[in-house]
């Protein structure tokens, strides 16, 4: 007879436990050691065998980049055990004997992980059973902590959106007036040493003047990416203390705000002209994605002008890889004395309306990704994907009325399109979204049912990603398939690969900007390489963009 499952054991002592256990991991290790045996992780499993060879010993199957591995180690949970890292306080030092984890070894790592898995898991068990919310809402918080990471930093989109709308008119000025150099000198000095981690841990201030990476620009863009250790720590624990306040009971372990987000390079107060990343990659994200975080002190002007140009950016984009289709941008309407906007995009197929969008470059706050409940924690960030849809249905009831003079096509679809991915895997948060876009239309009043459309949620990246296999044809299938009811909890990306035409399309389109155009350090290195220079300090090595 088989036997019946045996239910989880969830207690806050089991929670305690393991608590214990992996703090005693972190009091037994130095910070230095346990940083460089991070890098070596991280190199390890991104198919840098060699250079994690010198810095750690392994079992030869633990050399596998695949997800799927038994012996994988994620990035989002070396990020994770770095966050303890900081927040453990270490052992006093006595005489004799004193126990130590070996950070030269993999084992290490493997068990250390797998300890703060059994944590998160037991975490996970007892909030879930004490029914606070229910197990989509964690998919939306798992997604968050994931999903970015699975994606990766090292490609070309990445750079090119966020360059487009961060680095450019009032917000390159405002940039470059505080902190001395340019939002491309930063990319370039973050490249750099991102390339440079690639092969060891440790780098200095390493400069290429041939490639313009001067001492001037290093000496103003260090000081942004890196933190000396102690005061990781110091930050690490008011940050987690501040976020643990705002959320009104403690944050789980698998979603403690990161110090590296914002100081990817750590140093020693013995040696501040030495640098560990002990993740790289968070460099590239540092310099694309956490530009918001130098522009925030700016005002709203310069994040009114941040949206501006991510509408222009999804124009362009739309208008580019879909050459048959007229876009454009929004227009106004109505009465002089109070004239109102039509979406931000307008996509034409044979001059009738087949695709109207709204486009929203609200960042994600922390606790907008990982409260128990992020829309009524960050209401203000999600108030703005549901006025979008607000706004497509308050459009399809002008047009229907005839305040707006346009010919839509007979399926016209809708989307809000988002810089951050916002409604991942919540049903409950969809649900709230929705529910707010139907009291601000009530509210509105003469917009009837017909004019209230489905409309799609969708991150610009994943947008970027249904183009580069679509043609028009194609793209509009995909459109016309969201809106069946067995895809009602679908992200688009997903819809579109599950049509057979998505799935046939054939190899990836190639992106379609010229990213020197906004980083003029780009084509320089890419004329040296084909040119043969040689190696130069601080870009050798450095793996290629992703399209």
């Amino acid at each position: 007879m088989a036997r019946a499952p045996r239910a989880p054991r969830l207690s806050a002592a089991k929670v305690a436990y393991h608590t214990k256990q992996l703090g005693k991991m972190f009091a037994r290790s130095g910070d230095i050691p346990f940083l460089q045996l991070i890098w070596a992780t991280d190199a390890l499993q991104s198919d840098r065998v060699e250079a994690a060879g010198a810095f750690i010993s392994y079992p030869q199957q633990a050399a596998d980049s695949s997800i799927g591995s038994p012996f994988a180690v994620h990035r989002w949970e070396l990020e994770t055990l770095v966050i303890q890292l900081f927040l453990t306080a270490k052992q006093e030092i006595h005489e004799g004997a004193n126990l130590n984890l070996n950070c030269s070894k993999f084992a290490s790592i493997r068990e250390t992980v797998n300890r703060l898995r059994s944590l998160e898991n037991v975490e996970a068990g007892l909030y879930l059973a004490d029914g606070v919310f229910d197990i989509f809402s964690e998919m939306h918080r798992i997604a968050q902590r994931q999903f970015h990471w699975q994606r990766g930093y090292l490609n070309l989109p990445q750079f090119y959106r966020y360059l487009f709308v961060y680095g450019q008119g009032q917000c390159g000025q405002y940039f470059r007036e505080r902190y001395g150099l340019t939002t491309s000198e930063f990319a370039l000095a973050a490249f750099a040493y991102f390339a440079s981690y690639q092969r060891t841990p440790w780098i200095g201030r390493t400069e290429a003047p041939e490639i313009g990476l001067t001492h001037a620009i290093l000496e103003s863009a260090l000081p942004m990416m890196s933190i000396q250790v102690e005061e990781a720590r110091a930050r690490s624990a008011d940050d987690v203390a501040r976020i643990n306040e705002q959320h009104g009971r403690p944050v789980p372990t698998a979603y403690l705000p990161s110090v590296l987000r914002r100081s990817p390079l750590i140093f020693q107060q013995a040696n501040p002209n030495l640098f560990i990343a002990p993740i790289p990659e968070i460099i590239l994200m540092r310099a694309t994605s956490g530009l918001y975080y130098d522009l925030i002190g700016g005002g709203q002007a310069l994040l009114n002008e941040a949206n501006d140009r991510f509408e222009q950016y999804c124009t362009q984009y739309i208008s580019t890889m879909m050459p048959r289709f007229e876009v454009g941008r929004a227009f106004r309407y109505g009465p002089h004395a109070a004239p109102i906007d039509s979406p931000d995009v307008l996509v034409k197929d044979t001059g009738r309306v087949v695709l109207v969008a709204e486009c929203k470059a609200t960042k994600l706050t922390y606790l907008a990704q990982f409260a128990e409940d992020p829309f009524e924690a960050q209401k203000k960030q999600y108030h703005q994907i549901s006025r979008g849809i607000f706004q497509l249905w308050r459009f399809f009831s002008h047009v229907r009325q005839g305040i707006v003079d346009l010919q839509l096509a007979p399926s016209t679809y809708a989307m809000v399109l988002t810089l951050d991915p916002f409604a991942m895997m919540s049903r409950s948060l969809r649900a709230s979204i929705i529910e707010e876009a139907r009291r601000l239309t009530d509210q509105e009043g003469n917009i009837a049912a017909e004019d209230r459309r489905n409309v799609i949620v969708c991150p610009i990246a994943e947008l970027e990603q249904v183009l580069h296999t679509s043609n028009e044809d194609i793209f509009l299938g995909s459109l016309q398939a969201a809106q069946q009811e067995q895809y009602a909890e679908w992200q688009f990306r997903e819809v579109h690969r599950d049509t057979e035409a998505g799935r046939n399309f054939g190899p990836s389109r190639q992106f379609p900007f010229d990213l020197g155009e906004l980083l003029p350090w780009w084509t320089a290195t890419q004329q040296l390489a084909q040119e043969g220079a040689g190696p130069q300090p601080g870009v050798e090595g450095a793996p290629a963009l992703a399209g």
